[in-house]
């Protein structure tokens, strides 16, 4: 049984951008903190996250992790915060739009899951088992009240509002968002769902999500940010922090696939301790223009993660993936691939960092990215890279970009299929080799019917 709870252009070299005065601004912070009745340590850091924003510039050319990306096409000032954004409770599932039905009615078995339209909380379950082992999940606005010491120990120490002015914008007008807390010695098999809704025209959306694993625990969670709509015009900036205790084990998968008229910025990070283990399994397929930061930091000796990616653009798309793992510490290990594909008019653009302290000694991390031009007008740009600062250390990268092999095509043709399900085909054979990789059944179904989705549209 389930206990069910109902700016402008970046190349202007402006340091202070004149964003819409409606959401952007200290009285809209102060009145968020009162809606929500926080405590005083919460509105600190709001408020300290504000300064932040209004003191940064917005990200130019001259910054090289924004030099092929730019957000001038973001209509600012039609921007405004959705109603329900303080966390009140919705509808029952009777009422949920028929995408978020979909979702409660597909019978997969799950330890918990979260439902956001807009910010607000409109669907909440946990297994009672799971509650009577002391794991938390809920959204984060309830947990800055029910679990303050946790929320006030570890939000914003891992993705900072000092990491740029989206970053900091987040920080101060964050809502929504989820909490999962892990404790020690408590291995979760299940997975844990975060659906991230947006609906509406002109919405500004701030999820932030908090994921808590102590020593020797485990656990998976899938994060899915889904649009309802095709309305005119969407903003979303999110940040999920994520803390990796002494030998515990996480799989987090992300399954981002806003429809194309939202413009996104998103920042992920895994802080992991000695002995730890993160699989990142991460499907990059919608929005207009995103540019996602994705890192793990294996701050202690023994630490390692795994990550698996997928991004497909087509139409006008333009996406970002920016990735990187640090190693701090001894005898860490680090595999990535990451496999990209873009049509029509795409552009997809992938930076890939493996960092090595000078105490990551005997470290092993290996980056792969491997792209597919499906069109002429079609463009990925793949710009891996290593710093490494130790000296007894396995680091390595390679990436491709290429067009379609027409004889691949032909030899479909002449066997009687179409060229265009020859091309689907051919696409299907390319990201396969990162799907199969995914172990755990239920992100490895989710992201495979996406991308095959994606293939059909």
């Amino acid at each position: 049984m389930i206990e069910k709870k109902t700016m402008s252009d970046q190349h202007s070299g402006t340091r202070n951008v004149a964003l819409s005065a409606g959401i952007f601004s200290r009285a809209i912070v102060a009145q968020l903190s009162e809606a929500l009745a926080e405590p005083d340590w919460m509105r600190e850091k709001r408020q300290i996250a504000w300064s932040l924003f209004e003191e940064m510039p917005m990200p130019t050319a001259q910054d090289e992790r924004w030099r092929r990306t730019n957000l001038h096409a973001v209509k600012w000032d039609m921007l405004r915060l959705p109603e329900g954004t303080y966390g009140e409770r919705g509808a029952s599932p009777e009422h949920l739009p028929e995408v978020l039905r979909g979702l409660l009615r597909s019978g997969e078995s799950v330890a918990g899951r979260l439902v956001l339209l807009n910010g607000g909380v409109v669907w909440h379950e946990l297994r009672p088992e799971m509650a009577a082992q002391g794991v938390s999940f809920m959204d984060l606005t309830l947990a800055v009240r029910q679990h303050p010491d946790l929320v006030r120990r570890y939000v914003m120490q891992n993705v900072t509002p000092g990491e740029g002015k989206f970053a900091a914008l987040n920080g101060a007008l964050w809502s929504g968002g989820a909490f999962l807390y892990i404790p020690r010695g408590v291995k979760i098999e299940t997975p844990f769902e975060i659906v991230i809704g947006l609906q509406g025209d002109h919405i500004a959306l701030f999820p932030r999500v908090l994921i808590i694993v102590e020593a020797d625990a485990s656990a998976t969670v899938l994060e899915d940010l889904v649009s309802l709509d095709r309305a005119g015009h969407a903003f979303s900036t999110g940040v999920s922090e994520i803390i990796v205790g002494e030998g515990a084990s996480i799989t987090y998968g992300e399954l981002q696939r806003w429809e194309e008229h939202v413009f996104t910025c998103n920042f992920r990070r895994a802080v992991q301790s000695a002995q730890s283990h993160m699989v990142w399994h991460l499907g990059y397929l919608g929005s207009h223009l995103s540019k996602t930061f994705v890192d793990s930091t294996l701050t202690e000796d023994g630490a390692s993660c795994q990550v698996h990616g997928v991004y497909f653009v087509r139409g006008r798309q333009h996406m970002d993936l920016d990735l990187a793992v640090h190693h701090m510490a001894r005898h860490t290990r680090a595999d990535l691939l990451i496999k990209g594909a873009a049509q029509e008019r795409g552009r997809a653009v992938f930076r890939g960092l493996i960092r090595i302290d000078r105490n990551g000694q005997q470290t092993n991390s290996y980056l792969k990215n491997d792209n597919l031009i499906l069109s002429e007008h079609a463009r990925i740009d793949s710009i891996p890279s290593l710093i490494i600062d130790a000296n007894d250390v396995r680091a390595s990268h390679g990436a491709t970009v290429g067009h379609l092999d027409e004889e691949h095509i032909f030899y479909l043709q002449s066997r009687g299929i179409p060229r265009a399900l020859a091309v689907r085909l051919v696409t299907e054979g390319f990201f396969a080799s990162v799907l199969e990789r995914i172990e755990h059944e239920h992100i490895r179904r989710r992201l495979t019917e996406a991308v095959m989705a994606r293939l059909e549209g």
